[in-house]
């Protein structure tokens, strides 16, 4: 699979915004101290422990990540750009950029997948990656 550059990563999030009503970041490895709680600290989110199968991880569960769900605000696109968007340009020999092992969620207003990334596949689903009950086609 390529590596989407970040110019591509940008454009890819900002297509999704004007369905975006939702956005939820899975931190894999846990949301202490992630510089991205930092950016976003003036904005309200609903923190959850453990998260259900869906988004990348169609038959299993994760009980012992932490989820981020916030209301669309234009600063979350903002924040993510300014920790380098999902994925590393391709020529970077880094495994992660500065937003680290967490996957992000764009949810439509009624909570339908829109897009979402599986950082440490390095891949986006959009949401015709999915059939009617949200299952990989």
């Amino acid at each position: 699979m390529d590596t989407l550059s970040f110019a591509d990563q940008s454009a890819w999030m900002k297509s999704l915004r004007p369905k975006t009503a939702r956005i939820e970041f899975v931190f894999n490895n846990g949301d202490k101290g992630h510089p991205l709680l930092e950016l976003l600290a003036h904005l309200d989110s609903v923190r959850t422990i453990g998260v259900g199968p869906g988004n990348g991880y169609y038959w299993r569960g994760r009980p012992n990540v932490v989820k981020r769900s916030y209301q669309y605000d234009r600063d979350i696109i903002r924040a993510i750009e300014s920790l380098g968007c999902f994925f590393p340009e391709a020529a970077s020999k880094k495994q992660w950029t500065e937003l680290g092992d967490v996957d992000v969620i764009f949810l439509d207003q009624c909570g339908k997948m829109l897009g979402a990334t599986v950082t440490h596949e390095g891949m986006v689903l959009s949401h015709d990656d999915e059939d009617e009950d949200g299952l990989p086609i």
